[in-house]
């Protein structure tokens, strides 16, 4: 994480806390302990309460997804309507920064409401419910910031999952933070189960953006889709990468190494890579099981590759 990238944190969510917040509304950090946080760190929860007090923690019941209340998400009040934010905020904002590589997130996101915590907080646990992945899957952490990002381009609008909450700034899972405002929505929200899938498949989907991640800090030899910005992920990352995904489903891939194999050279030698007949009839021999991908694909050496883009039309985007 450079010292740049951690500072445009901080400024996201100081504006956000500062601009962003109406006089009524009180400003509140999601917290995921069970991601990991060790406890002499000054945002821990036990540092938390001993620095803001105990009535500033409000725990999200999470009992479907970890037993351990212990480790339940907590909401923590870091301003109340008409106060001055916290100096936590931050420290806060820095450290969602250096989460920005990896795989589980501590901090969720920075919340805007009229409501007291303990109503925001049934809310989060209802959505659980209601955003539950397919059967025989149980319920999801949706407020994660992948699985929120994910959400939003899935669930036609995604809004109104907010309630009581009219903006949320969170971790974008490519290097920078997004606002998710509030929806009204007449009548009961419909979940597709294009959106439920999407949330069983996350797992899948943060461990493909952590191995995009590596390869465009690793600056292959050949890679002309190589993003070289300091994020080290492209703007939409995790959408790019769900629909990378998806395509590889619809190939017929199903095992997780081939499914990632194709992703990671789509993303980063060329996205329309499939067009190419000898990689589809790659990818088809991997798909009916009778060898896997990443043999097939060690056949290519660099200049094997470039003339397969050569053939390939122009692209706009990774997905």
């Amino acid at each position: 994480m450079s010292s740049q990238s951690a500072q445009g944190y901080v400024q996201s969510v100081e504006h956000f806390a500062n601009r962003h917040r109406q006089a009524e509304e009180a400003l509140y950090l999601l917290l995921a302990p069970f991601a990991g946080c060790p406890p002499e760190h000054p945002l821990s929860l036990a540092a938390l309460t001993e620095t803001l007090g105990s009535d500033a923690v409000t725990r999200v019941d999470c009992s479907g997804l970890v037993q351990d209340p212990e480790r339940w998400p907590a909401l923590v009040r870091l301003a109340s309507p008409g106060a001055a934010p916290m100096a936590v905020v931050a420290l806060s904002a820095t450290c969602a920064a250096r989460e920005c590589t990896a795989s589980w997130h501590y901090v969720c996101g920075w919340l805007l409401s009229e409501q007291p915590a303990d109503v925001i907080a049934r809310h989060l646990h209802q959505q659980c419910h209601v955003l539950h992945q397919p059967h025989p899957h149980g319920i999801t952490a949706w407020f994660e910031p992948v699985r929120l990002a994910l959400l939003r381009v899935t669930l036609k609008h995604a809004g109104a999952v907010l309630g009581p909450v009219r903006s949320w700034l969170h971790p974008d899972g490519h290097g920078s933070c997004k606002l998710f405002e509030r929806q009204p929505l007449a009548g009961e929200l419909f979940v597709s189960e294009a959106a439920r899938a999407t949330q069983h498949v996350a797992p899948q989907i943060v461990q493909l953006l952590s191995a995009w991640r590596r390869l465009n800090a690793a600056q292959p030899a050949y890679a002309p889709w190589h993003h070289a910005g300091s994020s080290g992920l492209p703007e939409d990352a995790p959408s790019h990468a769900m629909n990378l995904m998806l395509e590889a489903f619809r190939q017929g891939l199903r095992d997780r190494a081939d499914i990632h194999c194709m992703c990671l050279h789509m993303a980063m030698i060329h996205p329309l890579l499939l067009q190419h007949p000898g990689i589809r009839d790659d990818v088809q021999m991997a798909a009916a099981g009778e060898q896997r991908l990443a043999e097939r694909f060690a056949r290519y050496d660099d200049r094997a590759w470039s003339q397969i883009v050569a053939t390939l039309p122009q692209a706009r985007r990774y997905s």
